[in-house]
């Protein structure tokens, strides 16, 4: 047949010849290319075949009538590179002798199976090409036949993919997602071998009489649950129950790989002789020194261990207890270094004269964390095996480090679950794959199929929980795969930059190829299921911390793909240091690789992540809502003083630095950046309002100390537009005030802009009750909301422009700065969201006499209800059955509390009741934490009364009948009567010991927002005789 070879445009002939006899020509006699011991026993080339086609080989007994077997069969002419090959010939034997088989001349990547004649093998890059006169010789014991053939190993656009990291080398993604499913395939059984070795199973993997299948281990609740990286490693020992009757999860404990070097992750420590281990588990360990070690002759040559980073203390006896372990198994046949003579920059001197194995663990002085795993990593480069014993539950910054070196992931401490091994039998796992990998296949099987096909009727809105298959069918799979990447890019791994890691690389590869072809927008009934599913994934997959990684073409709403109207520069951002993040002033160019240096040494932790959008702000499956990709905001990237990280975002987008604590001077250089409108200071004004008006970027920062705005270009602008706020220095002012400073007044908060009122920390200090200090960044990102028309956290979000006095934008402030408790009992949920926004806007009407602009209040019909309840026989029931208990009403009762406060003269300013709550909130949770805590603060919180117990008990009721008296100096027990809202005995009686003035039955009228004018209304008694005044 002919073949077009794709590396030297040629055309080949390849064939297929059976010759019996004598076997083959000269050539094949020679041997080649032989592949060694796995191609069957040498051909003896000294002897040659005569005319009459007798058997060639060295048996010169005379065979009579026995005839020659018979060979056929035509390979496969290509094998492709990076894909498994295999063929088997047909033979026969006229005698039915025992036939055996030999591979001559075979590439060094063939091997043959001598019983059966299978060829198989996998060629990498290195054997591209053609192969010529191979042959499959098969022998009687008397005579030969051969099958000759030529074989050319193809050029395969997947490998060159997973060497380059450029999906687009791939003509079809089909093809990256079968490669995938044959990885998956072919890892079952990559440590079968070390499992047979480990647990003393038979070479094919079933138990023997002494195979260890009962094992038992508790490594008690000071351990660690870890979890191997499918295709790198695997784990071994798997818990499969758990003490004091919690729920048994599978977890691994052991994890075995081999790279340059053994190794074995436990953890935690069997050799402490803490917690339960039988004799078979202590014969595992032994095992697993032999299998890391590579030898078992230790009584003719003793086994020479180095040991470092073991903890001997009161819980913990492992440098101890790891000796006399190893003393007790092996008496003179081991040697070992004393204990810390081999810790932190001494490790290297000792791990210099070539032990047999590397004992370490995780406790180690910060400073030589780096050190320390450098020299792990040298030395397993050169082969030193290593034996990892976790110490206590949590995880360190060397354990950290050792576990991205060994591949090995930290899932968690064993503290909550406490789980364990009994009677474990390894067989059960053996071949298996990992759930989480099997979740994968079955994605990857449909996306191999394409044959994605959902009954989207099932989903209620955007929640399509209930679509049949769509949760086993993919997103199992794809969040799968979320993790895979999410953790490279936290670990800082770029996996092209080195060999292995075939697995993860075919996932990501798989992603870049779907993202190539993404076209928005989309909708879940209108679009191809498949190509829905495919967009989706490619969101689930992106994956950073790379060099390669193009922008996506069609990003939707989110922003503009191509930036070649940028000139990419250099510049060095310093900053003080402030939670939880801050803007950098910087954008990461999508497609282009970013280079970050930090150049302070100040003793904070910093990392550097793009963008601020939450993935819940795209609605892919609500009508017409799938606009933009998912996942925009990338996993945070550690960076240490004097580092550099290098990454590149699909996606782009303004450069964010996370903090770990606050009032630290911090410097940066960002290199091979854009710069977006960006505002930081009235300096900005000009450049600001100009980067606005070009409209090179989509996005648009403003920032100040205690708030910043993460904007659309669009909304940007319109927020400029406002007449309030024509310049940056405006807007930012502004926010500072409005948004940053009143609202934590009212919250009882003290810190940087935050204003100090009398009238608040005086009360306080009355009551030795502290204010706690606040002092974080907010953020605000004007763009699309998680949910509804705006949606609460930090940041929050929103559909609308950014206003510093947009009711929408302190709301949503509001949500974090609100107290469940200042609800009575049926209250809706923003009955008290809404006064931080009500208390910003009177202070704008205070500083300019403008509309505030507040929400309107429904006090008349309130009144209505109270002046009506007083002619009932059961007033309270009368109230009651009106449902107050929206969240106008909510606010309308709460606002009134005030106004009483203040116009019985108890407070001079009616607003500052709601930051006194907040502080004996505060204080009040501070206080249960102890009975001695509770004892000495609960006269000053005004619960003398109550018992910790009773305190940890109270409801809302109560603690606000008790509060609102307390922090006002009225008694407002009767006043709460009358708005029907219940509380008990021993909140009225602890009220009554402070033997305070009647908060008496007056209404205060206000028009439905008069009350953000001031709350200095006029009174009405609640008499039912009384009427609602003219306004």
């Amino acid at each position: 047949m002919l073949r077009f070879h794709p590396l030297a445009g040629s055309i080949l002939l390849v064939s297929a010849i059976a010759l019996t006899g004598c076997g083959s020509d000269d050539d094949a006699k020679t041997g080649g290319n032989n592949s060694g011991d796995n191609n069957g026993s040498e051909v003896d080339g000294g002897n040659n075949s005569d005319d009459t086609g007798t058997d060639s080989g060295d048996d010169s007994s005379d065979t009579g009538d026995n005839q020659a077997p018979t060979i056929s069969g035509t390979p496969d002419p290509a094998a492709k590179e990076g894909e498994p090959f295999s063929f088997t010939p047909t033979v026969s034997d006229a005698e039915g002798d025992t036939l055996s088989f030999q591979l001559v001349n075979g590439p060094a990547w063939l091997s043959i199976d001598a019983a059966t004649g299978k060829i198989s093998g996998s060629p990498d890059a290195d054997d591209l090409g053609m192969a010529k006169g191979i042959v499959i010789r098969v022998s009687d014991g008397k005579k030969t036949a051969d099958l000759q053939f030529d074989l050319e190993v193809a050029f395969n656009p997947v490998e060159q993919a997973i060497r380059t990291g450029n999906a687009m080398v791939v003509e079809n993604s089909r093809d990256l997602a079968s490669a995938a499913l044959r990885t998956i395939e072919n890892n079952r059984s990559r440590f079968a071998q070390a499992r047979i070795e480990l647990f003393q199973l038979n070479t094919d993997g079933a138990a023997k009489s002494d195979s260890l299948t009962a094992i038992d281990w508790d490594p008690t609740h000071d351990a660690a649950q870890i979890s191997a990286t499918f295709g790198e490693n695997e784990a071994i020992l798997i818990s499969n129950a758990a003490n004091e009757g919690k729920t048994v999860y599978n977890r691994g404990f052991g994890v075995i790989g081999e790279s340059d070097a053994r190794y074995l992750v436990l953890g935690g420590n069997p050799m402490r002789n803490r917690g339960s281990a039988n004799e078979q588990m202590y014969q595992f360990m032994h095992n697993a020194i032999v299998w890391l070690s590579g030898r078992d002759n230790f009584d003719t040559k003793p086994l020479k261990l180095v040991m470092a980073q073991m903890d001997e203390s009161y819980w913990f006896h492992d440098a101890s207890g790891v000796r006399k372990w190893l003393d007790d198994r092996y008496g003179e046949a081991v040697s070992y270094n004393a204990q810390g003579d081999c810790d932190g920059a001494k490790l290297a001197g000792c791990l210099n004269d070539n032990p047999d194995l590397l004992i370490i663990s995780q406790k180690s002085e910060e400073a030589d964390v780096d050190a320390i795993t450098a020299t792990v990593a040298a030395a397993m480069a050169k082969g030193t095996p290593v034996l990892y014993l976790h110490w206590d539950g949590n995880l360190t910054s060397l354990g950290g480090q050792l576990f991205t070196l060994f591949n090995v992931s930290y899932q968690e401490d064993n503290y909550w679950k406490r789980l364990y091994l009994s009677g474990y039998d390894s067989i059960d796992d053996m071949g298996e794959i990992p759930e989480s990998v099997a979740q994968v296949k079955t994605m990857l099987t449909h996306f191999e199929s394409e044959d994605y096909a959902f009954d989207w009727s099932a989903c209620d809105g955007e929640n399509c929980s209930a679509v049949s298959g769509l949760n086993a069918g993919f997103f199992e799979g794809a969040d799968q795969v979320r993790n895979i990447m999410s953790n490279l890019d936290k670990n800082k791994t770029n996996i092209f930059a080195d060999e292995g890691k075939r697995y993860q690389k075919l996932l990501a590869l798989l992603g870049d190829h779907y993202r190539a072809s993404v076209t928005y927008p989309m909708d879940k009934i209108t679009t191809e299921d498949n190509a829905f599913l495919k967009s989706l994934y490619a969101d689930y997959s992106v994956y950073n911390y790379r060099a390669l990684n193009p922008a996506q073409k069609d990003m939707g709403n989110f922003s503009r793909s191509s930036f070649n109207h940028v000139s990419p520069v250099t510049k060095t951002i310093d900053m003080e240091s402030k939670r939880y993040f801050r803007a950098a002033g910087v954008y990461a160019l999508p497609g282009y690789t970013v280079k970050v240096t930090r150049l302070d040494n100040a003793d904070v932790a910093t990392s550097i992540f793009v963008n601020t959008q939450r993935s819940g702000a795209t609605h892919q499956f609500e009508k017409n809502g799938y606009t933009r990709p998912k996942f925009l905001q990338t996993p945070k990237f550690s960076i240490k003083s004097g580092e550099s990280i290098t990454f590149t975002s699909t996606y782009g987008g303004p450069l964010q630095i996370e903090f770990g604590g606050n009032g630290k001077n911090v410097s940066f250089r960002f290199e091979n950046v854009g710069e977006h409108p960006f505002w930081n200071g009235e300096e900005d004004n000009a450049s600001f309002e100009q980067a606005l008006a070009q409209g090179d970027y989509d996005w648009a920062e403003l920032v100040t100390p205690g708030f910043e705005v993460h904007s659309k270009l669009d909304k940007m602008r319109k927020s400029m537009q406002d007449e309030n706020w024509k310049t940056g220095a405006a807007l930012a002012a502004g926010t500072m005030r409005y948004i940053h400073n009143f609202p934590h007044v009212l919250a009882g908060f003290k810190g940087p802009g935050i204003d100090v009122v009398a009238e608040i920390h005086d009360f306080a200090t009355a009551h030795n009750l502290d204010i706690e200090h606040i002092d974080i960044v907010k953020h605000m990102n004007a763009d699309q909301a998680t949910c509804g028309y705006g949606c609460s956290g930090n940041p929050y979000d929103a559909y609308w422009e950014f206003s510093p006095i947009g009711h929408g934008d302190i709301h949503e402030l509001g949500h974090g700065l609100e107290r469940g408790r200042f609800r009575f009992s049926g209250w809706d949920g923003h009955a008290s969201t809404n006064p931080y926004s009500y208390y910003s806007k009177s202070h704008y009407y205070i500083d300019t006499g403008k509309n505030p602009g507040c929400q309107s209040l429904p006090f008349e019909s309130m009144f209505k209800v109270l002046r009506d309840s007083v002619s009932e026989s059961n007033p309270q029931a009368y109230v009651q059955s009106q449902k107050l208990t929206g969240w106008s009403n909510g606010a309308g009762i709460t606002v009134q509390m005030m106004m009483t406060a203040q116009g019985e003269g108890k407070l001079n300013d009616g607003w500052n009741l709601l930051p006194r709550l907040h502080i004996l909130d505060r204080n009040f949770n501070a206080a249960l934490a102890s009975e001695e805590a509770w004892s000495a603060a609960k006269s000053n919180l005004g619960f003398s009364q109550y018992s910790l117990a009773e305190a940890k008990s109270i409801n809302s009721n109560d603690w606000m009948t008790v509060a609102v008296s307390h922090a006002t100096g009225l008694d407002f027990r009767d006043y709460l009567t009358m708005w029907a809202l219940p509380f008990s005995a021993k909140a009225s009686a602890q009220v009554a010991s402070f033997s305070l003035p009647v908060a008496p039955r007056k209404y205060y009228a206000s028009g439905g927002d008069q009350f953000c004018y001031g709350l200095d209304k006029p009174s009405i008694l609640v008499d039912g005789v009384q009427t609602w005044p003219s306004l």
